[in-house]
């Protein structure tokens, strides 16, 4: 594949006049800090900061066109004036992306995309030397575009994360990335205050597997999520037509991949009739090895091996944030899983806290779980019912919705134990402060919140120097 990025081409696809010379661009860029000479530089209005307002930086940096949203020039180079500056670079991504013939998959769902992603790509490339997939969660209206970007002619395939917070954006985000393969991993609550409910939300994200059904897309189908099998059953006879693997970590379950999860072993024994094969997980926990069962079906597509499925989990590294786990001093054990929070995850989270027995305290450092709507106060304190249920000793609450969980922590309990201590702080300096206070030798720490509340300050205040294990 050639293609050769030039003010004339990126003129032609945003149907704008190609006025001056016709000058070569060396890449595509949001970010002014990053400009090189020759560079075509996307003005972005984002939450912190203007694009607009570093326009001469670009110009001075050797920025050969500007896309913007205010009237301006270039007094060298090209100048294109845009309604919408995120629309334009989604216009370009889309029009490079139908230059490439490789297998894209779509990961869409509520809970497990990212780990999923990452999963899939490491699994990969026990057979594919080159292999794109969407850096960190950058999963939206602009991450999407700029993943598309990256697309190399030496890629063989790609991994791409697609994220919803509002009606209709998963429709506009597969109609730029047209996957030719999909996954849902789970349904669950993810961004309430615009999608309101849980089930407009599951509907939002099913609409990914209409579009694969409309298209002949393989789908691989997880059957343990309760929407996405009703969708599945609804559909089955449609789907009769295409590839559409179906995985469970249900064994009484009737998918075609059934997953069983040893802890104790970190291995996940997969059941694929008539055959049974085994994988050690590279994180613990079942909801970790429910990813990991995902990926694996999702590698089938692809005809690998067990063997190659392996080597590529051999090559995971567990992105930041996300199930980290760090070891102190005297034994004491800690997970640091701050990079996002939602029901779904965190009570799996706690599970996995005290999946390990016998640590001498088992201590839940849990900031807010954001923009889970106008019920985000029943979903903090439904979480009291998981953390009187495994028993953790020790809760440590930061933000304004956690108030609501220790409310519920310190009523009387109906059911469960009652944790030996709850704290509630304004302040994470605090939090972090009174947290090593009570530490005893041989505990085990779980640290998680959404990404807006930035837990990994009590990481810092705890492990500034420790590494993960």
């Amino acid at each position: 594949m050639k293609w050769n990025w030039t003010t004339h081409k990126i003129a032609s696809i945003l149907g704008l006049p190609a006025n001056g010379h016709d000058l070569k661009i060396r890449t595509i860029t949001t970010d002014s800090r990053a400009v090189k000479p020759g560079d075509l530089f996307v003005a972005i209005k984002g939450d912190s900061f203007d694009g607009h307002d570093f326009i001469s930086h670009a110009i001075k940096a050797g920025a050969c066109a500007i896309i913007s949203e205010r009237s301006g020039d270039h007094p060298s180079g090209a100048f294109f004036k845009v309604d919408n500056s995120l629309y334009a670079i989604r216009s370009l991504a889309h029009a490079y992306r139908k230059q490439f013939e490789i297998p894209l998959i779509g990961v869409v769902g509520a809970v497990g995309k990212t780990t999923t992603k990452e999963l899939i790509s490491s699994i990969l490339r026990g057979r594919f030397d080159s292999v794109l997939k969407t850096e960190g969660s950058q999963n939206g209206f602009l991450g999407i575009p700029l993943t598309l970007l990256q697309l190399k002619a030496d890629h063989q395939v790609g991994i791409i994360e697609i994220g919803i917070d509002e009606i209709g954006a998963m429709d506009q985000h597969l109609d730029l990335v047209e996957p030719t393969h999909l996954i849902l991993t789970r349904t669950g609550p993810e961004h309430l205050h615009h999608l309101k409910t849980v089930e407009i939300a599951a509907r939002e994200e099913l609409r990914a597997f209409d579009y694969g059904l409309a298209r002949s897309i393989p789908l691989a189908i997880n059957l343990s999520d309760p929407f996405v099998r009703s969708w599945f059953e609804h559909h089955r006879t449609e789907l009769g037509r295409i590839p559409h693997p179906t995985y469970s970590m249900s064994e009484s379950d009737l998918a075609e991949h059934t997953g069983r999860y040893h802890p104790d072993t970190g291995t996940l024994l997969i059941r694929s009739a008539p055959r049974v094969s085994s994988f050690s997980s590279p994180l613990p926990g079942e909801h970790h090895a429910h990813n990991l069962l995902a990926s694996i079906t999702v590698s089938r597509f692809f005809g690998l091996s067990d063997d190659e499925i392996s080597a590529g989990i051999a090559k995971f590294t567990t992105a930041s944030g996300r199930t980290e786990i760090l070891s102190l001093p005297k034994g004491i054990e800690v997970i640091g899983d701050h990079y996002n929070s939602n029901p779904t995850s965190l009570c799996a989270a706690l599970k996995l806290l005290v999946q390990k027995k016998g640590a001498s305290q088992y201590h839940a450092v849990l900031g807010d779980m954001l923009e889970l709507g106008e019920e985000e106060e029943r979903f903090h304190r439904e979480i009291s019912g998981p953390i009187r249920e495994f028993g953790i000793t020790h809760v440590w609450l930061f933000g304004l919705r956690m108030k609501s969980l220790m409310e519920e922590l310190r009523k009387s309990p109906n059911g469960g134990l009652m944790p030996v201590h709850v704290a509630h702080f304004d302040r994470i300096e605090e939090l972090s402060t009174a947290l090593k206070s009570q530490i005893a030798p041989g505990a085990r720490i779980l640290v998680k919140g959404s990404r807006g509340m930035k837990m990994e300050r009590v990481l810092d205040a705890l492990i500034p120097e420790t590494k993960p294990s």
